[in-house]
């Protein structure tokens, strides 16, 4: 089966190529304390030739802070004007749709120092240091927060410099902690994936990405129903999880629900298991906290969509678990909406237990086709709101003033059995 080839030829290739982290959030809590610690965790110091550790040389080490909180020192020692450095794990090649938030402080025991974020090409050479923003004079004791656009860019690694402030004055310390390097957080989530790019590695893409186990087990790209959707594939190895992984939101509120189409892929051969929550970062998948019960997606399931509620949270990533049965198992989720909701409530969203066959004509009509039984319709905008309702007529409901998109549409038979879908006004 197509399914099998694409990914049995391409996939192992594709998960060596990006070994690099797509996103930071680092506070250095479970860094080992110490003076000779470096490098831990995939960061680094880089250090004036002919100066090591212990002080008073100048080192870069994690030291235990206040309530057992950890931060790392970068310290200057007996050295009054050479910089020091403190280097990242290996990002993916920046594309210029990230922010970087660190919080920096001057050590209380030292001067004023300054400091200034950048990117390096290769974690042993700052000569290929280039700034991000300005250059800080750190005065102050008490931590500050900055935050930096990172534009594109080949480096691949992020580095903080610090140097003294005032020539000639030894033993500064500039503090680090809370590093961020992610994208900047969106308030709603509205994405059908159609302007992705398909294939086997397309992820991470366009803030997207995923978290799998093994490979040729897979999260990608591909046409389902006929337009991108982001797919889930378990290969030859069942029971293993893999996850999507939505853009950085703004942190919950309560007052947005989380709306999804799911469904099987037409090549699958097994049933899955799918289900939504939250997590604290793209990478740290035991933090996930459902959202709501999974949901079995068998070989015969119909395209379903999905509305949840979203708590108040501190977590801000989105994530779909995805188990499947079999070998072979492949399911898909698409139409991902994170928004106001409040037009259409949990209530109005219901598993789609009949087949609705139906049509856009050329008239802009929906036009119900072979038995219909078909009274009403309501149709709602891809971020909840009402646009349309009313009767259906001759096996016909007009749609010609809605303008071009995405819209998704309940109906309502005789037997009041509510059903729904969904269709793109050109």
């Amino acid at each position: 089966m197509k399914l099998k080839l694409l990914l049995g030829a391409l996939l192992f290739s594709a998960v060596t190529a990006n070994a690099q982290v797509a996103s930071i959030d680092q506070n250095f809590n479970s860094f080992t304390a110490g003076n000779t610690t470096f490098p831990q965790g995939g960061w680094s110091a880089v250090l004036p030739a002919g100066v090591g550790a212990p002080p008073p040389m100048m080192v870069v080490y994690a030291v235990t802070g206040d309530a057992s909180d950890k931060y790392v020192s970068a310290y200057s020692g007996a050295n009054s004007g050479t910089p020091l450095y403190l280097v990242s794990p290996q990002i993916v090649a920046p594309t210029g749709n990230k922010t970087l938030t660190f919080k920096t402080r001057k050590n209380v025991s030292g001067a004023a120092v300054l400091v200034q974020a950048g990117l390096v090409s290769s974690p042993t050479d700052m000569s290929t240091f280039v700034p991000l923003g300005t250059e800080l004079n750190v005065t102050s004791t008490t931590f500050q927060t900055v935050t930096i656009p990172v534009p594109s860019s080949t480096s691949s690694y992020l580095a903080f410099r610090t140097v003294n402030a005032i020539p000639g004055v030894p033993h500064t310390a500039a503090d680090f902690d809370d590093v961020v390097y992610d994208t900047t957080p969106v308030g709603t989530i509205n994405e059908n994936f159609n302007a992705f790019t398909a294939g086997s590695s397309a992820l991470p893409q366009n803030g997207w990405n995923k978290v799998i186990a093994t490979m040729p087990h897979n999260v990608y790209i591909a046409a389902n129903n006929g337009s991108n959707s982001a797919q889930f594939y378990s290969a030859n190895t069942p029971n293993t999880t893999a996850y999507l992984i939505a853009p950085r939101i703004v942190a919950p509120d309560g007052s947005k629900k989380l709306r999804f189409t799911i469904g099987v892929s037409a090549a699958a051969n097994g049933s899955s298991t799918l289900e939504a929550g939250m997590v604290t970062s793209p990478t740290d998948m035991a933090s996930f906290t459902s959202l709501g019960a999974p949901v079995t997606i068998t070989t015969s399931s119909t395209p379903q969509i999905i509305t949840l509620d979203v708590p108040t949270s501190t977590k801000q990533y989105v994530a779909w678990r995805f188990v499947g049965a079999a070998n072979h198992s492949a399911v898909y989720v698409d139409d991902v909406i994170y928004d106001v909701l409040s037009s259409l409530g949990t209530s109005d969203i219901k598993t789609n237990t009949n087949t609705l066959n139906f049509v856009i004509n050329t008239n802009n009509e929906i036009q119900f086709v072979g038995k219909s039984n078909v009274k009403s319709v309501k149709v709602y905008s891809a971020s909840g709101n009402l646009v349309a309702q009313g009767a259906v007529n001759n096996n016909r409901f007009d749609v010609s003033s809605l303008a071009t998109g995405l819209y998704i549409f309940t109906s309502e038979d005789d037997n009041k059995t509510v059903s729904h879908s969904k269709f793109i006004k050109k």
